[in-house]
């Protein structure tokens, strides 16, 4: 411990944390700093808002067993108001930052600088590896130390506006990158995502909830309206209902930013109301107008903000009487190749539609900066009853995890009194709900002995024939989709009408690779079309080696005509990802066996299952006629 007196102000002044080189003054807010064994002060600066952070220095805690203490404070900001990180040192030597964002609380730990990476290429969205880990860029922002307290690890510089890059990986992998002006390699920070409980500090060494006393029973600066804020401790913006006033909340007491637009009509779940969806009692505290314009015409949409204490906040989306529950996910989770296909949690969403939506109506309050008129690409990707969602801006991009509820469900969940109105069209993510109906139970009964006679009529089939196998390496110029990408093969023969599977297999790793295949009759012009795509990750992490996807693929082509053919591939790869070269291998066997004529006999022998797998088309053609990335159903 090494204990004197303030250069500044005479004050007495001791570091206890053996990694600390500064300590700020208690009494001028003066930053001493270490100098063998002397004192030297170096400035002075700012000293600690009220926030409604529940830490405070000298709070003890343990993670993984080991037991750390809470030794420095620093407040930064980026011009909208400022937010906490504090400085741990532990009983094992090491030391730690946690920092704060929207309840939730992140441990970082310093793995040193990382060479040869640019702030410009770490765009949200972007992923990338790192240490064993991938990650997905969440925001790209930046921030100057503002205020200090307590004992830091190295000298703070006021004037000094820092770039950094926050990214998420897998089971709450959490990393930022500190790229200091922008131009230096980044000093690299990884760690957890953690909840309060989790810190392991004990409740008596939390500080109280400071902005809830001054903001809970709050009134408008512009009409004197009451303002009955249901999560005061975490509110940024609040939109008056009376008035339309804007207010910022974000310094604990409320400022006017703009006059909005009143609604259109009342929100149809009220402000305050209480309801209970996903095990959770929830309360709506805001109210969102968002819209998008397709071909000139504007297609809007409402979203309702629910706050539960314990699980934060999350979303129910409204759209033409089709309700949706949104609940947030860290974009590491997500496997996605932009504009094609997401992956969570083994399963695959298809991409559905991207639209730039911009918030037209705020009501109610707001745990981030929201204003009228601010905009985002949005993109949805669908595996009915679910959805993935991104919202994309310059800096930041969000994903949320969606679930399709009927208006039924939300009504009894917040006990409307008046009835929701009734569904119009076909929502991107709602069920089929021709599917699985109990007319199909029986229908095993019949496909068993149909079953029978078709492995009877396979075993006569003719013998699978390879027509052709096309070997590609794609040059490292290439452009993915472009006919710098695309591949001729030979000219061969398909000798019997019929089925042709199409096989597909790469080395891809870590990435990605789709081909569009085109089976061009020589005689007749007629194209015969197929795509498929194969994705290929592994690593390495704190549970041990994983993979997911496959490195091959395959697809059937029913029905080709006999005749001399020519395949023509072309690639779609990751744009972002640098690589020499790509390879893969296309290889079409024609005698597949076909099963048409079992359908046939199924139509025949069956006619209810099949007018519902009808109707159960009907409804998906109807679905992805209103999507703009994509022309059919996966069915």
């Amino acid at each position: 411990m090494t204990q004197g007196n303030c250069p500044s102000c005479g004050a007495p002044v001791e570091f206890t944390a053996g990694s600390a080189l500064v300590v700020v003054c208690e009494h001028c807010q003066t930053v001493v700093a270490k100098k063998g064994r002397h004192l030297e002060a170096h400035g002075k600066i700012g000293a600690i808002v009220d926030t409604d952070t529940p830490l405070q220095l000298g709070a003890e805690g343990r993670y993984a067993k080991v037991g750390y203490r809470v030794v420095g404070h620093l407040q930064k900001d980026h011009g909208k108001g400022p937010w906490d990180e504090w400085y741990v040192e532990f009983d094992d030597g090491r030391t730690g930052w946690l920092s704060e964002a929207e309840g939730f609380f992140y441990l970082l730990f310093a793995a040193g600088q990382e060479p040869g990476l640019a702030l410009d290429d770490f765009k949200p969205g972007h992923r990338f590896t790192l240490l064993g880990h991938r990650f997905v860029v969440e925001e790209r922002g930046h921030g100057r130390v503002v205020s200090a307290a307590g004992q830091l690890p190295n000298d703070v510089d006021p004037t000094a506006d820092s770039r950094y890059v926050d990214a998420t990986g897998q089971k709450g992998v959490f990393a930022t990158l500190d790229f200091g002006t922008g131009t230096e390699d980044p000093e690299v920070y990884v760690g957890q995502k953690l909840k309060l409980e989790e810190l392991g500090i004990p409740p008596d060494q939390l500080r109280p909830r400071v902005k809830k006393v001054k903001l809970q029973q709050a009134r408008c600066t512009q009409c004197n309206g009451p303002l009955e804020l249901r999560a005061p401790d975490r509110t940024k913006r609040v939109a008056c209902p009376f008035c339309g006033s804007l207010l910022d909340a974000s310094q604990g007491k409320l400022a006017f930013l703009q006059l909005l637009e009143k609604p259109e009509h009342p929100p149809l779940i009220p402000l305050g109301a209480k309801g209970k969806l996903d095990g959770t009692d929830w309360v709506c505290i805001g109210f969102l107008v968002r819209s998008c314009t397709v071909d000139g015409i504007r297609y809007p949409w409402e979203e309702y903000l629910l706050f539960n204490r314990a699980r934060g906040f999350t979303w129910l989306m409204n759209s033409n009487g089709h309700w949706v529950f949104l609940t947030p996910l860290d974009a590491g989770e997500v496997a996605e190749a932009p504009g094609l296909a997401a992956h969570l949690d083994g399963r695959r969403y298809r991409a559905f539609q991207r639209v730039m939506a911009v918030t037209e109506t705020v009501l109610g309050e707001f745990y981030w900066e929201v204003e009228a008129g601010e905009w985002a690409e949005a993109m949805e990707y669908v595996s009915p009853p679910y959805s993935v969602n991104a919202d994309r801006t310059q800096e930041e991009v969000t994903f949320t995890h969606g679930e399709y509820l009927a208006p039924q469900v939300v009504q009894e969940a917040f006990r409307l009194k008046e009835p929701l109105p009734e569904p119009q069209g076909i929502a991107p993510s709602q069920p089929n709900p021709h599917r699985n109906k109990s007319l199909w139970g029986w229908t095993g009964i019949w496909a068993a002995a149909l079953l029978a006679v078709f492995i009877v009529v396979n075993a006569m089939a003719a013998r699978e024939t390879v027509v052709v196998v096309q070997e590609v390496t794609v040059p490292p110029d290439a452009q993915s989709g472009t006919p710098s990408a695309m591949t001729f093969s030979q000219p061969f023969d398909i000798h019997k009408r019929g089925n042709v599977r199409a096989d597909l297999s790469s080395a891809v790793n870590n990435d990605w690779l789709g081909v569009q295949g085109d089976l061009v009759n020589e005689e007749t012009g007629e194209v015969v079309s197929f795509y498929e795509e194969i994705s290929y990750y592994s690593g390495r992490d704190s549970d041990g080696s994983w993979t997911e996807g496959s490195r091959s693929e395959e697809e059937y082509l029913s029905a080709v005509e006999p005749g001399r053919y020519v395949l023509r591939t072309t690639a779609f790869f990751n744009k972002g990802v640098k690589q020499t070269a790509r390879s893969y291998r296309v290889a079409l066997v024609s005698g597949s066996p076909r099963g048409s004529w079992f359908c046939c006999a199924l139509v025949m022998l069956l006619i209810g299952p099949v007018l519902a797998w009808f109707r159960s088309s009907s409804f998906e053609s109807t679905r992805w006629a209103e999507s703009n990335l994509s022309e059919g159903s996966d069915d």
